[in-house]
């Protein structure tokens, strides 16, 4: 059933504030001209609307005792330190990986130097001998 703001205004009531989607929270809240962060919360908005009601006299103050509270823990905080820490391992890693990279592009260069060297040093030999074959040959 969608949300009728006039008919929740008309008679509000905690049960059907706990059904409403934030969405439709806000929408209360706006009708009211009741102040809030639109990154807010749902449980936070709702507890805005909850004291305003009270405060006019609409709903008993029993309400704000048995309402859902908004919870004081820091579970942004902890998912935003989660994510950090996520990100500061796989730049670690990420680090680690181009380490093992670019020594393995080291080791490859100094085989290829080795190899050229061994190549310069066989055609060398192999020079000094045809030299040796033209002196005992035209000697």
């Amino acid at each position: 059933m969608p949300f009728n703001l006039d008919k929740f205004v008309a008679s509000p009531s905690v049960e059907e504030l706990d059904s409403l989607k934030k969405s439709e929270i806000v929408k209360v809240a706006k009708h009211y001209g009741i102040e809030f962060q639109p990154l807010m919360r749902k449980d936070e908005i709702k507890r805005y609307v909850l004291e305003y009601l009270v405060d006019e006299g609409v709903l008993p103050s029993t309400v704000l005792e048995t309402a859902i509270t908004v919870p004081t823990d820091n579970t942004f905080e902890l998912k935003r330190l989660e994510i950090e820490m996520n990100k500061e391992i796989r730049l670690k890693e990420m680090e680690r990986e181009r380490e093992r990279e670019e020594r393995e592009r080291e080791r490859k260069e100094r085989e290829m130097q080795m190899q050229k060297e061994k190549e310069r040093e066989k055609e060398a030999r192999e020079h000094e001998f045809r030299l040796k074959q033209t002196r005992v040959r035209g000697g």
